[in-house]
C-alpha cells in the first residue's frame, strides 16, 4: 500500500517514525497552522470535529457505553439485527481466517457484535475493542466506526491514521447502514484487523455487504407499504365520509392520499405531510394535531397499523375546516378505538417506589377475542409448546398460563389468575422486569433473563420473550414466552468468572505470554514479556516472531508442526533471545488455540525467565561436584542417610569399604545392603542398631565400628554419627564419618606392648644380674671337676657346662631386653640345629609319652643366624607343644624351602588348641594361656625371629592342635648361588 506522502502505515514502515509524524501534524493542526496536511481531507475533516467537540486523540480513550444486559435487549428486539444477521454470519464464514474481526455498531458507534478470531479478539483488547465500547469520534477520536457515521460513506482508515488512542496498528474498513424509509443510519459494519494484513479489496467488501443490507431493507419497506395499502383499501370507507384519509409508512411518507389533500397543499412535493409537528418516528401510539392551513383549522388523527407485531406505517385521518368548525359533531367518532384518551394509549402501569398503582387487581377488563380459523390447531399449539406461555392484561394481571408455564413455576392457571406478573419476581429484579413490561405494553417487543420465584420458595431464572397484544391495531396485553435457564445461568456464570481469572492471569502473571497465528505473526503480548524481552507490544504485533535464535529455527518449526498435527500441549525448555541480541534460558509451554470446528487457529506461549534458575543448577552442580570431589578425595567414610535410614550419599572409599560399587545402594536400609554380601551383614546391621541409637540419644555419638575384609583381616573405624531434625522435630537425616584408626589402634597396641617391654626390661636386667654371680661359681667349679671327673662321667659333665653356657646365653638376652647388644650372626645349617634342639627337649617328651620327627626337604640352604638364640625359639615352641599334649601325641617339625627366598620352619602339634580371639595376644608380655606362665617366652621368641628378619605366624584348632609357622630369609649370596645350581641342573 502507497499513500505518497500522505501518512499511512504499512508493512514496510517504522511504526513509531508514522506516530511522530501524525503527532507534529496534530500540534500543526491545534496551532492554526494551515499549511497542506499530510493527511486524507475524509482524516482532516474528522480532526476538525474532534477539535470542535473538544476531543484530543492523543490522550482519548473509548469508553464502554453498553452493559451486557443492554446489548441482549438489543440484539434480541432490534429488528434491523434480525435482517442483518445472517449477512454478519456469512462475513465471519468467509473472512475468518483472513485477520479481520467482524463487527457491527449502532448508529451511536457503539459494538453490539463482534466475532472472529479468539487471537484477534484477545489483541483488540488492548484498546477496548469490545463488545459495548463506544467508537463514536466525539468518544475515541478518529477511526474508521466513527468518521463513517459522521460522514454516511464507506470509509477505510489505515493504521497510521488512526487517532484514537494514540496510534493503532489496525486498518478497518466500515460503511453505513442507512433506514430507506427514514434515511437514518442504523448501523455500520466494519472489518478490523491487523496493518499487515491490508488490502484494499475490505472495503468493498463491507461496502457490499452494506448495499446487500439495504436492498433487504427497501424490499422490506415495499411489502410494508403494500400491506398497508392493503388494509387501507379493506377499509371500505364510505364516500360520503366527513374526512380524508392519508396512508403513511414507517418513514411518515405518504404514499397513497385523497386527492383534494393535493389540491389543498397539505402534501409537498416530496410527499410529506406538509408543516407536520415534531413527532416521535414510533407510530404505536394513537396521536392527533391540528393545522391552520388557507384561513382554516384542519385536523390531523393518526392511527397506527400494527403487522407482525411492529408497526410499519399508519392511516391518519383529516378533518377540513367546514367540518371542524361545525359544533356539536364528534371528532371522527367512527374511527375511534376503545381504550383511547385524546387520541393516546394510556397504560395503567407504572412504578412507584417498586408497587404498582392501585388498581393493579382490577380484573373486570376482558381481552376480546376474535374467533380465528383452527381454533385446535392454535389451541394445541398452546397447551404442549414445551416452554412456558403466559398472557396478561395492561394492569399486569395474568389471564393465562399453559401447562408448561405451571411446570416452570409451581402455580396452577387458577392460583395464578389469583395474582399480578410482578409478584412473582424476586425483589432484586422487580424494577427491571417492570420496565421491561412497560416496553412492551409500548409496543416493542422485550428479550430479557430475569428470575422469578418458585412456589415452594426456591430462585429459577427464566430467558423471557414478550410480545403486545394487538387487537384492532390497539395494544390490549401482554404474552410472554418463558425458558427455564437456571442451569445454563449458572455455566455462564462459571465461564465469566473463568474469563475473569484469564484476565487477572494475563494482567498479574510474571511469565511472558505470546499469542501467535499459524505464520507465526505475533497476535498479542503481555506487560511481562516486554518486561523481559525488552520489545514493546507495538513492536512486535504483526510481525513473525523475533525472540527464536537462527540456530533453533528449525527446531521450534518441528515443534509448532507438532502441536499442529497432535492438538496437544508441549512444554519444554530451550534458548530464546532479546532485544538486545542476548540470549536467555526460557522455560517455554505451548498450546494450541483450537475453533468451534477443531482447526488450530492460534497458538499461546507461556515462557518462563529461568535464567537465574539455570545458573543456580549449574553453580549448584559445579558446587555438587567440587563437594563430591573433595568427599571423594577424603581418606574417610563418608555417607549421608535420610530420616528413615535409607542411604542416599557415599563417598568412593565408604563404598570399596564394604565392595558397593556395583550396587545401587540409593534408597536402601543397611539390613536391605546386608544381602548384598553376606560378609558385611553382622556389621550393617550393627550400624543400623547404632544409627537408632543415634537418633534416641538426639545428639552426636562417637564409636568405634570394625568392618571385615575378604583378606581376612578387619578395618577399624573412629565413627562419629550427626543427626539432623526438622524445625518441627521429625528425623531429616544422618551424617555419618568415619575413619580408619587401624594404624592407631596397632600403634597404641605397640606402645602399650613397648611400654611392658620396659617393664620387662627392668626385670630382666636384675633377674640377669641375680642369676650370673652364682653361674659364674658353677661354671668355675665345674671346670675344676674336669680334671677329677672319670671318663665315663664326663658325658656329664658336658651337658652341664653346655646347660650352663645356655644359661648364660639366656641371661645375655634378660640383658638384652633391658640394654641391646651387638649380636654375631653366622651360616648355620638348620637341620643340625633342629636336631641339637630335640637333644634337649627330647627327654621332656618322652615323660609325656610325646613323639617328635622331623621331616626336611633335601638341601636346606644355610641361614645366618645367632645359634644360640634361634635354639631358643625352637625350645620354647616345642615345650609350648609338649604341655598342649597332655595325653601324648605327636608332634612334626617340617623344614622346607617357600622359595629361593626363604625357608619355612613349621612345628604341627596335636594339642588342645587355642581360642581364635586369643591368637593377636599371643607374644605381649604377662600374657598365657598356661596356669603358671609369663608371656615372657613368646615374647622373646616373636623379639628374636624379629631381629633375623623374619616372621612368626600361629593357627590353632580347639582341640585338633596348633601349627606355628616360622619364616626365614635364605642370605642372598646364597640364594644367587643356589638360583645358578638350579638352572645349571636344569
Amino acid at each position: 500500500m502507497l499513500m505518497n506522502n500522505l501518512i499511512a502505515l504499512d508493512k514496510y514502515t517504522c511504526p513509531k517514525l508514522e506516530k511522530l509524524k501524525l503527532e507534529r501534524e496534530w500540534e500543526k493542526f491545534i496551532s492554526g497552522n494551515h499549511t497542506l496536511p499530510t493527511i486524507r481531507s475524509l482524516i482532516y475533516g474528522s480532526w476538525q470535529r474532534c477539535l470542535e467537540q473538544g476531543i484530543n486523540p492523543l490522550q482519548s480513550k473509548t469508553s464502554i457505553s453498553l452493559s451486557e444486559e443492554q446489548i441482549k435487549e438489543y440484539v434480541s428486539t432490534d429488528p434491523l439485527f434480525r435482517t442483518l444477521k445472517p449477512v454478519l454470519t456469512k462475513l465471519k464464514d468467509m473472512y475468518m481466517g483472513s485477520g479481520h474481526l467482524i463487527t457491527f455498531c449502532n448508529p451511536s458507534g457503539d459494538i453490539v457484535y463482534l466475532d472472529g478470531d479468539l487471537s484477534l479478539m484477545l489483541k483488540a483488547e488492548d484498546m477496548n475493542f469490545i463488545v459495548g465500547s463506544s467508537w463514536a469520534e466525539n468518544n475515541a477520536g478518529t477511526n474508521a466506526i466513527g468518521t463513517a457515521i459522521a460522514t454516511s460513506s464507506p470509509i477505510q482508515v489505515f493504521a497510521g491514521e488512526h487517532f484514537c488512542q494514540e496510534v493503532q496498528k489496525w486498518t478497518c474498513s466500515a460503511a453505513p447502514i442507512s433506514d430507506p424509509a427514514t434515511q437514518k443510519i442504523l448501523g455500520v459494519i466494519d472489518l478490523t484487523g491487523l496493518w499487515t494484513v491490508n488490502h484494499p479489496h475490505f472495503l468493498s467488501v463491507v461496502t457490499s455487504a452494506a448495499q446487500d443490507v439495504t436492498r433487504m431493507l427497501r424490499n422490506q419497506l415495499k411489502f410494508e407499504r403494500f400491506k398497508i395499502v392493503e388494509y387501507y383499501q379493506n377499509q371500505n370507507i364510505s364516500q360520503q365520509s366527513r374526512s380524508y384519509l392519508v396512508v403513511l409508512d414507517r418513514g411518515w411518507k405518504v404514499i397513497k392520499a385523497s386527492p383534494v389533500l393535493y389540491e389543498q397543499g397539505l402534501i409537498d412535493p416530496n410527499h410529506f405531510l406538509v408543516n407536520t409537528p415534531s413527532l416521535p418516528l414510533s407510530l404505536t401510539l394513537r396521536t392527533h394535531w391540528e393545522l391552520e392551513h388557507l384561513k382554516g383549522i384542519w385536523r390531523f388523527e393518526l392511527t397506527p397499523y400494527i403487522y407482525g407485531g411492529m408497526p410499519i406505517g399508519a392511516i391518519v385521518h383529516v378533518t377540513p375546516p367546514t367540518i371542524t368548525s361545525f359544533k356539536g359533531i364528534p371528532f371522527t367518532a367512527e374511527y375511534s378505538l376503545p381504550g383511547v384518551i385524546d387520541g393516546a394509549l394510556q397504560s395503567s402501569l407504572s412504578i412507584n417506589n417498586g408497587d404498582l398503582i392501585p388498581n393493579l387487581k382490577d380484573k373486570e377488563q376482558v381481552v376480546v377475542k376474535k374467533s380465528i380459523k383452527c381454533a385446535e390447531f392454535y389451541k394445541a399449539l398452546f397447551d404442549h409448546n414445551p416452554d412456558g406461555i403466559y398472557s396478561c392484561d395492561l394492569q399486569a394481571n395474568l389471564l393465562d398460563a399453559n401447562p408448561a408455564f405451571e411446570r416452570i413455576i409451581g402455580y396452577t392457571v387458577e392460583e395464578l389468575q389469583k395474582i399480578t406478573l410482578p409478584s412473582l419476581l424476586v425483589p432484586e429484579c422487580l424494577e427491571n422486569g417492570l420496565k421491561y413490561l412497560e416496553k412492551t405494553m409500548k409496543g416493542k417487543p422485550q428479550e430479557y433473563e430475569i428470575a422469578i420465584k418458585h412456589k415452594s420458595g426456591y430462585r429459577i431464572d427464566l430467558k423471557v420473550k414478550n410480545f403486545p397484544i394487538f387487537i384492532d391495531n390497539e395494544i390490549v396485553g401482554v404474552y410472554g414466552i418463558i425458558k427455564d435457564i437456571t442451569k445454563n445461568k449458572k455455566i455462564e456464570e462459571d465461564l465469566q468468572l473463568t474469563k475473569q481469572q484469564l484476565d487477572l492471569f494475563l494482567k498479574n502473571t510474571i511469565d511472558s505470554i505470546i499469542i501467535f497465528d499459524l505464520q507465526r505473526n505475533v497476535i498479542k503480548v503481555n506487560e511481562a514479556f516486554e518486561e523481559v524481552f525488552g520489545w514493546t507490544e507495538q513492536e512486535v504485533i504483526g510481525r513473525e516472531l523475533s525472540i527464536v535464535p537462527d540456530f533453533l529455527v528449525d527446531e521450534c518449526t518441528d515443534i509448532i508442526r507438532k502441536i499442529l498435527n497432535s492438538k496437544h500441549v508441549m512444554s519444554f525448555e530451550t534458548v530464546r533471545q532479546r532485544k538486545d541480541g542476548s540470549l536467555i534460558d526460557v522455560s517455554c509451554f505451548i498450546s494450541p488455540i483450537v475453533n468451534a470446528k477443531g482447526n488450530v487457529t492460534a497458538f499461546v506461549s507461556i515462557l518462563r525467565d529461568i535464567t537465574e534458575r539455570k545458573q543456580m543448577e549449574e553453580a549448584l552442580k559445579e558446587s555438587e561436584k567440587r563437594l563430591r570431589t573433595l568427599i571423594n578425595s577424603m581418606p574417610d567414610l563418608v555417607l549421608f542417610k535420610d530420616g528413615k535410614g535409607r542411604w542416599i550419599e557415599a563417598n568412593d572409599y565408604a563404598l570399596s569399604c564394604f565392595q558397593f560399587e556395583n550396587v545401587p545402594y540409593r534408597g536402601k536400609k543397611d539390613s536391605e545392603l546386608a544381602t548384598y554380601n553376606e560378609l558385611y551383614r553382622d556389621t550393617l546391621f550393627y550400624c543400623e542398631k547404632s544409627d537408632q541409637k543415634t537418633w534416641e540419644n538426639n545428639r552426636v555419638t562417637r564409636s568405634e565400628e570394625v568392618i571385615p575384609q575378604p583378606d581376612g583381616k578387619s578395618i577399624t573405624f573412629d565413627v562419629i554419627k550427626v543427626p539432623i531434625f526438622y524445625p518441627n522435630g521429625r528425623r531429616k537425616g544422618l551424617v555419618i564419618i568415619g575413619r580408619d584408626i587401624t594404624e592407631l589402634k596397632q600403634t597404641e597396641e605397640l606402645l602399650r606392648k613397648s611400654e611392658k617391654l620396659a617393664v620387662v626390661g627392668q626385670l630382666s636386667a636384675g633377674i640377669a644380674h641375680e642369676i650370673r654371680n652364682p653361674l659364674t661359681s658353677l661354671k668355675g667349679f665345674l671346670r675344676l671337676l674336669q680334671s677329677s671327673i672319670d671318663k665315663s662321667n664326663e658325658w656329664y659333665l658336658d651337658v652341664m657346662v653346655s646347660e650352663i653356657n645356655r644359661i648364660e646365653s639366656i641371661t645375655n638376652q634378660f640383658m638384652a631386653v633391658a640394654k641391646p647388644q651387638a649380636v654375631t650372626f653366622q651360616l648355620q645349617d638348620l637341620q643340625m640345629l633342629i636336631e641339637q634342639v630335640l637333644t634337649v627337649v627330647y627327654p621332656e617328651a618322652t615323660m609325656n609319652n610325646i613323639q617328635i620327627s622331623i621331616e626336611a626337604q633335601a638341601d636346606i640352604p644355610l641361614i645366618r643366624c645367632e645359634v644360640n638364640q634361634l635354639k631358643q625359639v625352637f625350645i620354647n615352641i616345642l615345650k609350648n607343644a609338649i604341655e598342649a599334649m597332655q595325653s601324648g601325641g605327636k608332634i612334626v617339625v617340617q623344614v622346607m624351602k617357600l622359595d629361593h627366598n626363604l625357608v619355612l620352619i613349621r612345628c604341627v602339634d596335636q594339642g588342645c588348641g587355642i581360642p581364635k580371639e586369643r591368637i593377636q595376644y599371643l607374644g605381649e608380655p604377662f600374657y598365657s594361656l598356661k596356669e603358671k606362665g609369663n608371656g615372657l617366652g613368646l615374647m622373646m621368641c616373636y623379639k628374636i625371629i624379629k631381629e633375623h628378619q623374619g616372621k612368626i605366624s600361629i593357627e590353632s584348632e580347639i582341640n585338633k592342635g596348633t601349627t606355628v609357622d616360622v619364616i626365614l630369609p635364605i642370605p642372598p649370596l646364597l640364594e644367587e648361588v643356589i638360583s645358578d645350581l638350579t638352572e645349571s641342573n636344569q
